[in-house]
């Protein structure tokens, strides 16, 4: 069962992986963008249209997508003044706990970001530049995916942590997915 986990574990962190690289395209549309918009704008008195609110959407997805990546190779903040103290087998299960409730609370995330999502779809909400309409809800879609990928990486630590002894201290270059 645990071969089988780390499978499944390698397989996700690839899916992780494409995510990130999809954030890292984001920032560099919005280089791009920007600098356009830019030299249009001084060469030919003429600026993108609508390159704010593509610039506003493409950064949530520059923010969001590496998420879950990020949870993955372990490089959020972390203290360790008081875990230090505790054997390692509380530091287990307080790890365990930590990454339910990670799941638990960016699944409600999830949800709600969804509901709220597919409210502005339905209702076909649109921000109102200068010079077009641009529609608001695929924005608001791509925080409800990458929290969606957040809790199943939240769930996926708990899961390893639970099979593996040493799955909540393994160092990074062991990851699973790290050397992607």
């Amino acid at each position: 069962m645990q071969k089988n986990f780390m499978k499944l574990y390698k397989l996700y962190s690839k899916a992780l992986s494409a995510m990130a690289a999809a954030g890292g395209v984001c920032v560099f549309s919005i280089m791009i963008l920007i600098c356009v918009n830019a030299f249009s704008r001084k060469l030919f008195n003429l600026p993108v249209p609508a390159s704010v609110e593509i610039t506003q959407s493409l950064l949530v997805g520059a923010i969001m997508f590496p998420f879950a990546y990020t949870l993955l190779r372990r490089e959020h903040v972390n203290t360790t003044v008081l875990l230090s103290r505790l054997s390692e087998s509380s530091r287990r299960r307080i790890f365990i706990l930590w990454m339910c409730v990670g799941c638990l609370l960016f699944s409600l995330v999830t949800y709600g970001t969804f509901q709220y999502a597919l409210r502005s779809y339905r209702m076909n909400e649109l921000v109102w530049g200068a010079t077009i309409q641009f529609p608001l809800w695929p924005a608001k879609m791509v925080i409800s995916l990458a929290t969606l990928f957040l809790s199943i990486q939240f769930l996926l630590d708990a899961i390893g942590a639970l099979l593996c002894d040493d799955f909540h201290q393994t160092p990074e270059s062991e990851i699973p997915g790290y050397d992607i």
